[in-house]
């Protein structure tokens, strides 16, 4: 019975999903869960790709000049968040953040993500 409804489901899903104005509401509604789900696996991109500014700090190499050519040749995670974005790097002279604009694709609005870590031997 149970496999029987899923199967119902997953058959209204499609057709719904073949309806552009289905679809679209149908998107509109999963939206907010989808970013929750995507924006978790936001920190932890953070924190390692902090890490390796770390290290390249550690060696003096400074922050690198071309930040979105770094994320891409060098560092080795995914450049772009979940949502299609470079991550962002605002560097300072005590403290560094490295962060993701969110859902909204707008950096400094309230759903960013970002991890801010002092500058080592700074």
């Amino acid at each position: 019975m149970i496999k029987k409804l899923i199967m119902l489901a997953f058959v209204a899903l499609a057709i719904a999903m073949v309806v552009p104005s289905t679809r679209a509401q149908l998107l509109e509604a999963v939206k907010p869960v989808s970013d929750k789900v995507q924006g978790s696996l936001v920190p932890r991109r953070l924190d390692v790709m902090a890490g390796q500014v770390d290290y390249r700090l550690g060696r003096r190499e400074g922050f690198p000049e071309d930040w979105e050519k770094w994320l891409v040749d060098e560092f080795t995670g995914v450049p772009e968040d979940p949502w299609g974005n470079y991550y962002y790097l605002r560097p300072g002279r005590r403290e560094y953040t490295v962060g993701s604009m969110g859902g909204d694709g707008e950096r400094g609005t309230e759903d960013d993500i970002t991890l801010t870590r002092p500058v080592p031997g700074g």
